[in-house]
């Protein structure tokens, strides 16, 4: 099967040479509650991108570790306002690596961690209203 996204050649060592087998059959899917969103079974969890010492702490290498998920049927991806080097890495390198297929995958977000300030004073109330509308638009941004 041809793979169905343009995704860049990479660049160095190939890293995932023959970790991706794109003859297999994709995921189940399956439904989320009555939102009329559609997932794979198996998603893609994003905590290590843009980590220190990892594959995926570059943009090619996160866009090298999407695109192989896409083609592999996977679209569905989690990730969080704290992952990654520094808080919201993770959120911009996904919504790089997704950028012009995004509407091909549903991603998921989460907040509420300390992050010192990056989303502007808490008061140590994570969960008010104002805090979670700031998180939120943040995340937005960043994917």
């Amino acid at each position: 099967m041809p793979r169905r996204h343009p995704w860049p050649a990479r660049t160095g060592p190939d890293l995932y040479a023959g970790s991706v087998d794109t003859n297999s059959p994709a995921p189940d899917l399956r439904h989320v509650g009555r939102s009329g969103l559609v997932v794979s079974v198996v998603g893609l969890g994003c905590n290590n991108l843009g980590r220190t010492g990892t594959a995926t702490s570059t943009p090619e290498g996160a866009a090298a570790v999407v695109g192989a998920a896409l083609d592999c049927g996977i679209t569905f991806f989690d990730t969080a306002d704290c992952y990654g080097a520094r808080p919201g890495l993770s959120e911009e390198l996904l919504g790089r690596a997704l950028s012009g297929h995004r509407d091909e995958a549903v991603i998921a977000t989460k907040f509420g961690m300390d992050l010192h300030g990056a989303d502007g004073p808490d008061f140590g109330a994570r969960g008010s209203r104002s805090y979670v509308v700031r998180a939120v638009e943040a995340s937005l941004r960043r994917l």
